[in-house]
């Protein structure tokens, strides 16, 4: 049974980054949640993956319990540099890297700047287009509280919102991405700033990630339409492509079997 610990490691501008290690000992892999989101994402997947991993998620910068950044600093090549450090401080030579939505963003790019470092590179249902950033839910400018927790857990909502995980387990996933600031105010664990920084595109960015790679959508995902899909997995240099039946965006929450079921078989295991 695999035990997992936390641990901090500093980021590329000093920034706190917080690891969960979820022990084994084999191949390191890293695991990178997406936007506005943090590592328990992936906590159904991890027990079903097999034992001959070393498996280690991280918190991006400014989500989950990792720091936020001042002045805001949180494009793909600010969260690549950071996966580099966490990289350094494991003392991993060469890794994977299994990520989803922004996270399979931030792999791909540091997949095309160092691909020496990987062995394996799988990414899960991402946004193959230009993110132009997302204002608050309102048009907030400022980072929202709440009163009670209750206030803030009705707050929560998955976006895009197609899931296959009931109500009960949307809330216990919530509760999991909120903190009670000194104040005794309720807020949530991700910097605004991060959720409205534009993420541009690259169409030919796959085509210079020379690493083996794994490409997963879901069934029923609006964010990665067949057509991105088949774009992507044709421009990367060494990949195969699945589907995830009945899965939306959200893959590793609606279907955690299949997840560690394709990722074990990618990496031999």
């Amino acid at each position: 049974m695999r035990m997992a610990r936390k641990l901090f490691v500093d980021g590329e501008a000093r920034n706190p980054l917080q690891l969960v290690d979820w022990g084994g000992s084999g191949p390191g892999v890293l695991m990178v949640h997406g936007m506005g989101a943090h590592s328990a994402w992936w906590d159904e997947v991890i027990p079903l993956l097999p034992s001959g991993l070393r498996v280690v998620t991280m918190d991006l910068r400014g989500h989950g319990d990792s720091a936020w950044v001042s002045p805001p600093a949180y494009s793909l090549d600010d969260y690549a540099a950071d996966v580099e450090c966490v990289r350094a401080a494991l003392g991993w030579d060469r890794f994977a890297l299994a990520a989803h939505s922004l996270g399979a963003r931030v792999s791909l790019r540091y997949a095309s700047a160092r691909p020496e470092r990987l062995f394996g590179l799988a990414l899960f249902d991402f946004y193959a287009a230009d993110w132009g950033g997302r204002e608050p839910a309102g048009g907030a400018r400022t980072q929202p509280t709440y009163g009670e927790e209750s206030a803030i857990l009705a707050r929560f909502r998955l976006q895009p919102p197609g899931t296959t995980l009931t109500p009960e387990a949307l809330t216990a996933l919530a509760r999991q991405g909120v903190k009670r600031g000194p104040d005794g105010r309720w807020g949530w664990k991700f910097d605004w700033n991060a959720v409205r920084q534009a993420v541009p595109w690259d169409p030919a960015e796959p085509s210079r990630a020379a690493v083996p790679a794994l490409l997963v959508r879901g069934e029923h995902s609006t964010t990665m339409p067949r057509a991105s899909f088949k774009a992507v997995l044709s421009a990367l240099p060494d990949a195969r492509g699945m589907e995830i039946p009945g899965a939306h965006h959200h893959v590793p929450l609606d279907a955690p079997r299949e997840t560690a079921d394709a990722l074990g078989a990618f990496l031999g295991l």
